[in-house]
Protein backbone atom coordinates (compact mmCIF):
# COMPACT_ATOMS: atom_id res chain seq x y z
CA UNK A 1 0.00 0.00 0.00
CA UNK A 2 2.68 2.53 1.09
CA UNK A 3 4.48 1.27 -1.83
CA UNK A 4 1.91 2.40 -4.57
CA UNK A 5 1.43 5.46 -2.55
CA UNK A 6 4.81 6.65 -2.78
CA UNK A 7 5.05 5.42 -6.59
CA UNK A 8 1.44 7.33 -7.28
CA UNK A 9 2.74 10.85 -6.02
CA UNK A 10 6.94 10.45 -7.50
CA UNK A 11 4.89 10.05 -10.93
CA UNK A 12 2.92 13.38 -10.06
CA UNK A 13 5.50 15.06 -9.55
CA UNK A 14 7.26 13.80 -13.16
CA UNK A 15 4.33 14.72 -15.17
CA UNK A 16 4.25 18.21 -13.45
CA UNK A 17 7.80 18.72 -14.50
CA UNK A 18 7.23 17.57 -17.72
CA UNK A 19 4.33 19.50 -18.56
CA UNK A 20 6.43 22.50 -16.92
CA UNK A 21 9.20 21.88 -19.05
CA UNK A 22 7.51 21.24 -22.04
CA UNK A 23 4.85 24.17 -22.13
CA UNK A 24 7.87 26.46 -20.77
CA UNK A 25 9.71 27.02 -24.04
CA UNK A 26 6.38 27.67 -25.69
CA UNK A 27 5.32 30.12 -23.64
CA UNK A 28 8.76 31.78 -23.42
CA UNK A 29 8.77 31.71 -27.21
CA UNK A 30 4.87 33.46 -27.52
CA UNK A 31 5.57 36.03 -25.32
CA UNK A 32 8.32 37.23 -26.89
CA UNK A 33 7.65 40.36 -29.22
CA UNK A 34 7.91 38.46 -32.73
CA UNK A 35 5.33 35.80 -30.92
CA UNK A 36 2.85 39.00 -29.64
CA UNK A 37 3.60 40.22 -33.66
CA UNK A 38 1.32 36.88 -34.92
CA UNK A 39 -1.61 38.31 -33.24
CA UNK A 40 -4.51 40.70 -33.12
CA UNK A 41 -6.01 42.99 -30.90
CA UNK A 42 -8.88 40.29 -30.46
CA UNK A 43 -6.58 37.71 -30.32
CA UNK A 44 -7.19 36.18 -33.71
CA UNK A 45 -3.94 34.86 -35.27
CA UNK A 46 -2.98 37.23 -38.44
CA UNK A 47 -3.43 36.52 -42.11
CA UNK A 48 -0.20 35.11 -43.21
CA UNK A 49 1.09 34.02 -39.73
CA UNK A 50 -0.85 30.77 -39.15
CA UNK A 51 1.79 28.33 -40.10
CA UNK A 52 4.22 30.16 -37.36
CA UNK A 53 1.43 30.47 -34.64
CA UNK A 54 0.79 26.79 -35.25
CA UNK A 55 3.98 25.45 -35.34
CA UNK A 56 5.05 27.23 -31.80
CA UNK A 57 1.63 26.36 -29.98
CA UNK A 58 1.77 22.48 -31.59
CA UNK A 59 5.92 22.61 -32.12
CA UNK A 60 5.58 18.63 -29.49
CA UNK A 61 2.42 17.22 -31.51
CA UNK A 62 3.74 18.12 -34.52
CA UNK A 63 6.84 16.46 -34.33
CA UNK A 64 5.90 13.35 -32.88
CA UNK A 65 3.30 13.01 -35.80
CA UNK A 66 6.21 13.98 -37.96
CA UNK A 67 8.39 10.89 -36.83
CA UNK A 68 5.34 8.62 -37.51
CA UNK A 69 4.43 9.99 -40.73
CA UNK A 70 0.73 10.70 -39.83
CA UNK A 71 -1.74 12.64 -37.69
CA UNK A 72 -3.76 15.02 -37.09
CA UNK A 73 -1.73 18.06 -36.49
CA UNK A 74 1.22 17.01 -39.41
CA UNK A 75 -2.28 16.88 -41.49
CA UNK A 76 -3.28 20.76 -40.58
CA UNK A 77 0.05 21.55 -40.80
CA UNK A 78 -0.22 20.47 -44.56
CA UNK A 79 -3.42 22.48 -44.68
CA UNK A 80 -2.91 25.68 -43.57
CA UNK A 81 0.43 25.21 -45.99
CA UNK A 82 -1.69 24.82 -48.53
CA UNK A 83 -1.22 21.02 -49.60
CA UNK A 84 -4.11 20.02 -50.98
CA UNK A 85 -6.01 16.71 -49.40
CA UNK A 86 -4.94 14.44 -52.65
CA UNK A 87 -1.04 15.14 -51.70
CA UNK A 88 -1.59 15.35 -47.78
CA UNK A 89 0.07 11.30 -47.63
CA UNK A 90 2.68 12.57 -49.92
CA UNK A 91 3.38 15.25 -47.42
CA UNK A 92 3.14 13.07 -44.39
CA UNK A 93 5.54 10.72 -45.96
CA UNK A 94 8.32 13.05 -47.50
CA UNK A 95 8.22 15.10 -43.73
CA UNK A 96 8.74 11.60 -41.78
CA UNK A 97 12.18 11.35 -44.15
CA UNK A 98 12.86 14.82 -42.82
CA UNK A 99 12.07 13.83 -39.28
CA UNK A 100 15.90 13.84 -38.22
CA UNK A 101 16.54 16.98 -40.07
CA UNK A 102 13.48 19.50 -39.02
CA UNK A 103 13.82 17.33 -35.31
CA UNK A 104 17.17 19.36 -35.13
CA UNK A 105 16.15 22.69 -35.46
CA UNK A 106 15.37 25.02 -32.77
CA UNK A 107 12.45 26.50 -33.28
CA UNK A 108 12.36 28.06 -30.09
CA UNK A 109 15.51 30.09 -30.74
CA UNK A 110 13.76 32.95 -32.39
CA UNK A 111 11.92 33.52 -35.18
CA UNK A 112 14.40 32.69 -38.14
CA UNK A 113 14.88 29.26 -36.87
CA UNK A 114 11.01 28.84 -36.51
CA UNK A 115 10.89 29.82 -39.85
CA UNK A 116 13.55 27.82 -40.87
CA UNK A 117 11.78 25.07 -40.23
CA UNK A 118 8.34 26.17 -42.01
CA UNK A 119 10.59 26.27 -45.14
CA UNK A 120 12.19 22.83 -44.98
CA UNK A 121 8.75 21.11 -44.15
CA UNK A 122 7.35 23.24 -47.23
CA UNK A 123 10.86 22.39 -49.76
CA UNK A 124 10.12 18.71 -48.44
Amino acid sequence: MWLLLILVSSSGCTLKTTLHTTTDGTTEFLSSTSGKSWWTEEGLVKSGEHARAFVATNYDNLLQEMAQGKGEYLHAFGTILGVPSHQQALLQHLVQTQYAALAEIPVFHGEDQLNRFIVHVQQA
